[in-house]
């Protein structure tokens, strides 16, 4: 009876955590623009070099709606992370991998 509770309980930890996993989304919302996914973890500001609105995850989407930069100067993506799909804002493109 032991054994059988303990089973029990390791296959309902082991279904809740894969649950959990498949419930996190890994990218943003349903609105154009590609999706690349963050490096580290990285500020979403409200213009380049500009205030820092939130702090985003490594390893979740981000949508990119448009690009600024370049060349000589720094690239960023603005657009908005998984973690805040309503909260639009800048990224160092270094930041993102496709």
């Amino acid at each position: 009876m032991k054994r059988n509770v303990v089973r029990v309980l390791t296959v309902m930890a082991v279904l809740a955590a894969g649950s959990a996993v498949a419930a996190t989304p890994a990218v943003a919302s349903d609105t154009p623009g590609d999706i690349c996914v963050t490096n580290q973890s990285t500020w979403l500001r409200d213009q380049p070099w500009g205030n820092v609105l939130r702090t985003l995850s490594p390893g979740r989407g981000f949508r990119v709606h448009s690009i600024y930069g370049g060349s000589d100067i720094q690239t960023w993506y603005y657009g908005h992370g998984a973690e805040a799909p309503g909260q639009d804002g800048w990224i160092p493109a270094a930041n993102c991998d496709w």
